[in-house]
């Protein structure tokens, strides 16, 4: 069996919002404690957040209440057609989410929108609510990785699904779509027959940018910003089109040999 996978991050991307904002519109006061915001160090996001939960817990916000906001919180314009388009063709792409957020977070907002089924897999921090009510988020995994955040390479991740997968079916081309500085370092690895889709004006556009007008060879994967879910969404449908008119489908040939790449 033969697929495309199709990787997605979840903040910025799948929803038009960050979650770890979204979810200050519990907080009953107008903003955080300056000596909270001031917690905030480079690398380790999840701990302040962390802080910010038992602020919130603090401060009367149940879990009720996060998960109405959360329900709440918009998908990015066009990304419903999008994965309409992909549960359709399911046979064709499989689809999994690769986030910094939390599985709380990410389930709550999936299931509000019907799109849990349409996730093959969803990599993310483990969360959960502990005896006084406050979210409680883990680190995913523990790496080596020296451009990524402690608690998350999405490189690491992305490779080891694929090797997980290799077992059962044949990926032919990964397609990653990301805005954040730390979807680089998967898109950084991605061959040339693989496609990153950056949004446009977001850090991973602007880095993908730089790197490519100093070292133009090194980025390899096929680049197509996007602004919306229906620039992909087109993307994808004339890539389908392509398959299906290619005589005996020779596009779709070319073996396990991008997954092997990702093993760096």
């Amino acid at each position: 069996m033969k697929k495309f996978l199709i990787a997605f991050d979840f903040d910025e991307t799948i929803i038009q919002h960050n979650t770890d904002n979204v979810i200050l519109k519990c907080n009953p006061e107008e903003k955080l404690p300056e000596e909270l915001l001031k917690s905030k160090e480079e690398g380790y996001w999840n701990e302040h957040m962390g802080k910010v939960y038992d602020y919130l817990c603090d401060k009367g916000v149940k879990q009720e209440h996060m998960t109405k906001v959360l329900a709440e919180t918009p998908l990015t314009k066009e990304m419903s057609t999008l994965f309409q388009f992909l549960k359709k063709h399911s046979d064709l792409f499989e689809c999994i989410i690769v986030s910094d957020a939390n599985i709380y977070f990410i389930s709550t907002i999936l299931e509000a929108n019907g799109l849990s089924a349409v996730f093959q897999k969803v990599y993310t921090n483990p969360s959960y609510f502990d005896n006084r009510g406050s979210l409680v988020i883990s680190p995913f995994h523990s790496h080596k990785c020296q451009q990524c955040p402690v608690n998350m390479c999405k490189r690491q991740i992305l490779h080891e699904h694929l090797m997980q997968r290799l077992k059962e079916v044949q990926i032919e081309k990964v397609l990653y779509a990301g805005d954040g500085a730390n979807d680089f370092c998967p898109s950084s690895v991605l061959t040339a027959t693989d496609v990153v889709f950056p949004r446009k004006n977001y850090p991973l556009d602007r880095m993908i940018s730089e790197v490519k007008g100093v070292k133009p060879l090194v980025f390899k994967a096929q680049v197509v910003p996007w602004e919306n879910g229906g620039d992909i969404l087109a993307f994808l449908q004339e890539m389908t089109r392509s398959l299906s008119d290619a005589p005996n489908n020779q596009e779709f040939t070319a073996s396990c040999s991008n997954a092997k790449a990702l093993l760096g």
